[in-house]
């Protein structure tokens, strides 16, 4: 769609779709249903940039495209990208050739790319792919192109990355005319119906990536964009917003990767998404239907995450003090085959909670701004600042932590992991709001929140792992009665000892 934008140039909304490709066919099948024949086109496009990648680095893409024997030339700008939705400024327009025409770009895109940087230009990978179209109509006069695009991503000849590819296969919604919750409806049906997912990544970026050789990785949290100008409803979708891309940037690595950091990225992400609906709970509500898929998908995760933490991190260092070195290995067979099954069982979990279709919905509940049916004492709320606001969540929450570290020696296990829940709160809320108070304050508190918050879930872990390897008293041998051993002393001695000091450091602080 292109839109009047502050800045003057024309600005495109799409919503992306990761479309599973044994469900192409399923999905033409649909769309002839309800939509008649699409136009078919066979289309390639090549990306220019420098050998550096100066344009890519500024979050610019420049393309040459072929549909028939027609040629476009594009300039896309980054632009703002949430849930498969995003809005970027666009120039496109005909040119006669596949290589840039500058002189027939307007000036605001040749602003962005100085006329030295011009000459350095080459094409450096290129796209191949079959797309059908469909023009469809929606309410309220919307007006939607949905294009399937099925094909590859591949560099080029004489590029330092040398021959690789990768495969393409998605649904694009660009919306001509209209409101975008009209995209958020249709991907919704979609979803359902085929797994698609929500995907933010462009072609441009991806062939980039493969260009310089560089393999996906796992997604850490950013800060969310909060600043004290704000609403509480402003910054609550905010914090929403960046967890949620969290979340979303880890579940193809969770689905397809044997990387257990994706699960434990993933698993962060919906903490956070979690804290921020909780800190928000009375004036912000969050509709049952997207709670209830929330702790689903936190549920499917938690069990791999479990094994993962024992096999990976908790049993290594305790090895080197197992005398027999076969019994150890024979003992960990049998752990890794229960940590394959508990991987299998989630991605088992998360296709029953169809993430994809949680994912699009959230993100139309955030557009939508869904929290607004609310009686006025709650809207007054939702519209109050963000800073003062943010300050008696914190001074709140950390009230809470201090009645639970003045009694901390004589916590049972259940007790001292509700700490450490609360605490875990605190930080994720702590960091959120950030941005809005003094930083030299601000992480100091941070860093004593994490230093407690470690050393508690080494207790945690110990607790787990003693647990997860019970289980299989019998299949371990002496092995696993070792492990118990060692992790029950380690709950009683050295760890809480740690963990004792880490939170009587809490004592001390003020959140702000």
């Amino acid at each position: 769609m292109t839109t009047s934008h502050p800045a003057g140039h024309p600005v495109e909304i799409e919503l992306k779709l990761a479309l599973p490709p044994h469900q192409v066919d399923h999905f033409v099948k649909i769309m002839a249903r309800r939509h008649g024949t699409p136009v078919r086109q066979q289309v390639l496009t090549r990306y220019f940039d420098t050998p550096d990648w100066a344009l890519s680095s500024q979050g610019i893409a420049l393309r040459v495209r072929r549909v028939g024997r027609h040629w476009l030339q594009t300039l896309k700008t980054e632009g703002v990208r949430q849930g498969g939705l995003s809005q970027r400024a666009e120039y496109e327009m005909a040119i006669t050739g596949g290589t840039p025409d500058w002189s027939r770009f307007p000036a605001e895109a040749l602003a962005r790319v100085p006329q030295g940087l011009r000459a350095q230009l080459a094409p450096q990978f290129e796209t191949r792919f079959s797309r059908q179209v469909w023009q469809l109509t929606g309410r309220q006069g919307a007006a939607i192109e949905v294009a399937l695009d099925v094909g590859e991503v591949r560099t080029l000849n004489g590029t330092k990355a040398g021959s690789r590819r990768q495969p393409i296969c998605e649904i694009e919604l660009e919306l001509k005319a209209g409101q975008p919750d009209t995209l958020f409806e249709l991907a919704l049906d979609w979803a359902r119906q085929l797994d698609c997912l929500p995907l933010d990544s462009s072609k441009a970026e991806r062939g980039v990536r493969l260009a310089r050789d560089q393999d996906p990785e796992p997604v850490k949290s950013v800060a969310a964009a909060l600043d004290r100008r704000m609403s509480v409803e402003a910054g609550f979708a905010a914090m929403c917003q960046a967890s949620l891309a969290q979340f979303q940037g880890n579940l193809p690595g969770v689905l397809a990767s044997n990387d257990i950091e994706y699960v434990h990225q993933a698993r962060v992400a919906l903490r956070r998404l979690r804290a921020a609906v909780r800190v928000c709970r009375r004036v912000c509500v969050l509709p049952a239907e997207l709670m209830d898929g929330l702790r689903a998908l936190a549920a499917a995760l938690g069990p791999v995450r479990d094994w993962d933490v024992l096999c990976s991190e908790t049993l290594p260092p305790i090895a080197q003090h197992y005398a027999d070195a076969a019994a150890w290995q024979q003992g960990m067979v049998v752990l890794e085959a229960q940590r394959a099954e508990a991987r299998a069982a989630m991605r088992g979990a998360l296709a029953q909670a169809r993430p994809g279709t949680w994912l699009l919905a959230f993100q139309r509940w955030l557009l939508q701004r869904g929290w607004r049916a609310a009686p006025q004492a709650r809207r007054f709320a939702q519209l109050s600042p963000l800073a003062p606001w943010a300050q008696r969540v914190l001074q709140k929450g950390q009230r809470r932590i201090v009645r639970g570290a003045r009694a901390y020696a004589g916590l049972q296990p259940a007790q001292r992991h509700a700490l450490r829940i609360a605490i875990k709160r605190q930080r994720y809320a702590a960091e959120f709001f950030q941005p809005l108070f003094s930083q030299g304050r601000q992480r100091r508190y941070l860093a004593a929140l994490c230093d407690a918050q470690d050393s508690l879930g080494h207790l945690n872990d110990a607790r787990i792992g003693q647990k997860l390897v019970s289980r299989l008293q019998g299949e371990t041998g002496p092995m696993g009665s070792f492990v118990q051993g060692w992790l029950a002393a380690q709950q009683d001695g050295a760890a809480f000892g740690e963990s004792a000091g880490h939170v009587e450091q809490l004592l001390e602080f003020k959140p702000l």
